[in-house]
């Protein structure tokens, strides 16, 4: 929230959360200065409230809000400007397809305010739509050949359409982990490793600890995914969001199918050792046999 350093000159744009505001600068571009209230790693629903966010919503021209934010009427009423144009873009924003609705929406919301400025937003929409377009496109790519729809998984419920349009086979998710009673806990310990699960996907803004826990316990990989841009470096829009989230999931079955690998040699080599130890038993036992009965033979010509 650096609001002060800003051109004054240019509408201010203030988003809920990152989400939000990746579209807006990149739609938006010189025409606009835009600000993000919720930081990327953070809940949106458990934000609270800061005297930066105040001041940011006073002087915003436009907001932009998915419709989750329990706080924001507080805070618009607190800032004193009841009169600031409001757009709910909401919905999911995965799968990609979700996305390009939210492209669609803030494109149109930016031309509420800035008409004169339409043929410019339109066009950068569009440049946007074609870099998700063609992300999810090498995403889908990737997924096929790696065979995911084989690799089963269990996820946190934010990731559960991204995961399940990967491809990825999801038998069970979950919600915030601070709900999740004892006994949801030990039913999806005992369904994890009932069918085998490879993967245990947590969504980074509601936690990761127990997905970790959890994916000790029964012998998984365990992925954190972003729902928000710029948690992590390298991620500051939706495209490169989703390319990071696709990479760490293929790398997590990489690693899986690597690790079976060298467990299956493991064993192979196991089962190799038995053999031959069987073998020389055998031999043993041959050879103490025929020792008894040369000796007795012996014995026997002695007499």
């Amino acid at each position: 929230m650096n609001l002060a350093n800003s051109d004054q000159s240019k509408p201010v744009v203030v988003c809920t959360t990152t989400i939000l505001s990746s579209f807006a600068e990149e739609i938006g571009g010189e025409y606009v200065t835009v600000e993000a209230i919720v930081p990327p790693g953070v809940c949106p629903a458990h934000y609270d409230v800061t005297p930066s966010a105040v001041y940011l919503v006073g002087n915003a021209s436009l907001i932009l809000y998915s419709g989750f934010e329990p706080w924001l009427e507080s805070l618009i009423e607190a800032s004193g400007n009841t009169n600031v144009t409001r757009v709910q873009v909401g919905g999911p924003w995965h799968p990609y397809t979700s996305a390009l609705t939210y492209v669609r929406k803030v494109r149109d919301a930016l031309i509420s305010i800035m008409p004169e400025h339409s043929e410019y937003f339109e066009a950068r929409a569009a440049q946007v739509e074609a870099e998700i377009n063609s992300t999810a496109s090498e995403i889908l790519a990737n997924a096929s050949l790696l065979k995911v729809d084989e690799v089963k998984v269990i996820c946190m419920q934010w990731q559960k359409a991204f995961v399940e349009w990967m491809g990825f086979n999801v038998i069970a998710t979950y919600g915030p982990p601070e709900r999740l009673s004892a006994k949801e806990i030990m039913e999806l310990t005992t369904e994890a490793e009932k069918d085998g699960v490879v993967l245990i996907i947590d969504n980074l803004p509601s936690g990761y600890t127990f997905g970790a826990k959890l994916a000790s316990d029964v012998g998984a990989q365990h992925v954190v995914l972003t729902n928000f841009p710029g948690a992590i470096p390298n991620t500051e829009t939706y495209a490169k969001m989703i390319r990071y989230n696709a990479m760490q999931l293929f790398e997590a079955v990489r690693r899986h199918r690597l690790i079976q690998g060298e467990i299956k040699a493991l064993n192979e080599k196991v089962a190799n050792l038995n053999l031959q130890l069987k073998v020389m038993y055998v031999a043993t036992a041959i050879f103490a046999v025929t020792s008894v009965v040369e000796a007795i033979l012996l014995l026997k010509r002695k007499q």
